[in-house]
């Protein structure tokens, strides 16, 4: 027999290769509708690196920094990064597979049965903090698996880290903890409640958080109204239906191989504690209504086990091929109505005339190079003395990183907006007496402007509904300094 360290390097090529497929599916698709309102605005972050912002801890920041730094302003790297965590997913998918005791095969297929996932696909559709988190969610759920399996104490160390920089990433791998202290005390495995390990843990990853805490505390913790905000945004827009319908449609077939793998999980009463991983934090998301991405990091464990229990469901009649057919079918369906959604397949006419749009976030990537250009136009129509005590001033992150990247080539000065982190980033002194507004609320431009004129509308080429069609770009005479008025213009809101 291979030695151990012979086999575990076989089943990391093995997850390596799946990913490998992987990105064969999806890298000839990158960036094809172009930057994401979010990934704009970790990019604008990684110049304005700090210990934490309003709507997400500071690991995204930091890496788009280091990707810039190497790569410039590259949306393909920014996207190959994140593709890369979900990568590692899937090799760990694969360890978990081989911890549980499933040979080579039952590795690759359940490296494959979550790597062909439409959740797992779209990773490299956005650089986004999803997929740090993913990562991280799927180290975890490894780690605490060898301890639950090996009973060696000193990997809990180990997860401590790992959980301090998922918090780090996201926030939501809270859910991940909270879930794994929860199926401790309700299986055998409380008894390792009782010695120093998961004390020790705790601590080490509250420690890394430490300082993004000193952050918050320093800024009024930003975060927590952010919070509030968002889950009412998301109760809005996601229904408990569609909450349950996605977690399908992100897994297709490894939802199957899942409920058989909580099973399979439920039965070892060493594994018990991760049985109730997937289904504690499904719930507990769906019942707070948080977004129905947010907890599927969480069946990498259930896939990995649900792929040792039908291989051996498998072995037994000749009947129950039809079973993997039956999967495999399930999959390519699931596939063809998901992907499209997920990852950029289709010419951007085609997915804006087939209404894709409206079940994804591509709306969020077009018409941006169009809003800086409608931008610049508006402003090339004030006279240059005036131009020089006009500030330009837009309603949220996403307007105001598209004119940090596209801004400067046409001329326009740094852009202002008091949404998210932005409202951070602006100068310590703002005396202009005049502002270029676009996609600000009625209201606020109201109680910012004693007068104000028309100089154009936001557009893009598609003429997609999006959030910024059809923005008025205004001129305003402001109704005192702009520093004076800036309490007007911040808010965290969504």
């Amino acid at each position: 027999m291979p030695p151990e360290s012979h086999r575990m390097k076989r089943t990391i090529l093995v997850g390596l290769a799946v990913g490998a497929l992987v990105a064969l599916l999806t890298i000839p698709f990158l960036g094809r509708y172009g930057w994401d309102r979010d990934e704009l605005y970790f990019l604008t972050a990684s110049h304005h690196l700090a210990l934490g912002y309003v709507d997400f801890p500071p690991l995204i920041a930091l890496l788009a920094w280091l990707v810039h730094a190497v790569f410039g302003d590259s949306l393909d790297a920014l996207r190959l990064t994140s593709l890369a965590c979900a990568i590692g997913s899937v090799v760990l998918v694969a360890l978990m597979a081989r911890e549980l005791g499933g040979g080579i095969r039952v590795q690759a297929g359940a490296a494959l049965a979550w790597g062909i996932t439409p959740y797992v696909l779209g990773s490299a559709s956005i650089f986004h903090p999803t997929w740090l988190d993913l990562l991280a969610w799927s180290a975890f759920l490894y780690v605490a698996l060898l301890i639950l399996v090996r009973g060696e104490p000193r990997l809990w160390p180990l997860l401590g880290i790992v959980a301090g920089l998922g918090l780090e990433a996201k926030y939501t791998i809270a859910a991940l903890g909270i879930a794994f202290a929860l199926g401790l005390c309700l299986s055998p495995a409380r008894r390792l409640l009782r010695t120093p390990g998961p004390w020790l843990a705790l601590a080490i990853a509250l420690l890394l958080l430490g300082p993004n805490l000193i952050w918050q505390v320093d800024h009024d913790w930003p975060s927590l109204h952010f919070i509030g905000s968002q889950n009412n945004t998301t109760a809005e827009d996601t229904s408990r239906v569609e909450f349950t319908l996605q977690q399908f449609l992100f897994l297709g077939a490894a939802f199957v191989v899942g409920v058989a793998g909580v099973v399979r999980l439920w039965r070892d009463p060493r594994l018990r504690a991760l049985a109730i991983v997937p289904v504690a934090t499904t719930l507990l998301y769906f019942l707070s209504r948080g977004r129905s991405y947010y907890p599927l990091p969480a069946d990498s464990i259930a896939v990995a086990a649900g792929a040792v229990a039908v291989a051996g469901w498998l072995r037994h009649g000749r009947r129950r091929s039809w079973a993997l057919a039956g999967l495999v079918v399930l999959q390519l369906a699931v596939l063809a109505v998901v992907a499209p959604i997920v990852v950029p397949v289709l010419p951007t006419r085609t997915m804006i005339s087939k209404g894709i749009w409206e079940a994804s976030f591509y709306d969020d990537e077009i018409g941006w190079p169009e809003f800086a250009t409608e931008t610049a136009r508006a402003w090339r129509q004030l006279p240059p003395a005036q131009r020089r005590e006009t500030a330009v001033v837009v309603g949220n992150y996403g307007e105001a990183s598209a004119l940090e990247l596209y801004g400067p080539a046409l001329g326009l000065p740094p852009p202002l907006s008091g949404h998210l982190s932005w409202q951070y980033w602006r100068p310590a002194h703002l005396p202009q007496r005049r502002a270029l507004l676009i996609g600000l609320d009625p209201s606020r431009v109201a109680a910012l402007c004693a007068s104000r004129r028309l100089l154009g509308r936001i557009g893009n080429r598609y003429h997609l509904a999006n959030d910024e069609q059809g923005e008025e770009i205004l001129e305003c005479r402001l109704r005192a300094p702009l520093g004076a008025l800036w309490g007007e213009i911040s808010t965290d809101r969504l």
